[in-house]
């Protein structure tokens, strides 16, 4: 009979974890409109993984979710008005003739800076609590000011996605350690600024 120390089991506990916590968030992507709650909700779960080794999903990930449904869900309307907007004018930038090559640099600023938000705004919901706007401003400078911090993310989310055209099985858990991943990087910034509260 195979004998498995404690340590084997903590991992499959932890594989697990991750598996579980990313099928959760798949399914409550679905609805779309429930993309950035569950998203959120996801971070501060990972958030929690990260300073608590606490591997619990299914009772802290609906928590988070409803604690941070109408402000997550409030950004992520502005996200989708914003992101149309951006692709409604690159579509129709090409009318404009010469003032194209005016716009196509503000446009293209535009959504490097909404990408640099991007990947500090849900670790930072996840980790202090602030109003939307100031979860915004706070996203971008810590985006800016830490900017080897971001384009660490950037690239991680790049080989992210390059896994997942490569093999799409990693589905089923490159999602929960991605922002497990992203978590970790942006806590570095955290402790920087103020001590991490591990509530």
């Amino acid at each position: 009979m195979l004998r498995y120390d404690g340590k084997f089991f903590r991992i499959l506990e932890v594989v697990t974890a991750f598996f579980q916590l990313n099928i959760l968030w798949l399914i409550l992507c679905i609805p779309v409109i429930t993309i950035f709650p569950a998203t959120v909700a996801m971070f501060c779960v990972a958030r929690q993984w990260n300073l608590h080794k606490d591997y619990s999903v299914f009772r802290p990930f609906f928590q988070y979710f409803k604690d941070n449904f109408k402000q997550s869900f409030g950004l992520g309307l502005i996200w989708l008005v914003f992101s149309g907007l951006c692709f409604i004018d690159f579509h129709l930038m090409r009318n404009f003739g010469s003032f194209q090559y005016i716009l196509l640099p503000i446009l293209t600023l535009m959504g490097i800076l909404m990408l640099f938000i991007s990947i500090f705004i849900f670790p930072t919901i996840a980790n202090f609590k602030l109003s939307w706007l100031n979860a915004i401003k706070n996203s971008l400078f810590f985006s800016i000011r830490y900017l080897f911090t971001t384009l660490a993310a950037v690239l991680y989310i790049g080989l992210m996605a390059l896994i997942l055209f490569t093999w799409p099985i990693t589905f089923l858990f490159i999602f929960s350690l991605g922002a497990y991943s992203i978590y970790f990087l942006c806590k570095r910034v955290f402790t920087k600024i103020q001590p991490v509260n591990p509530s």
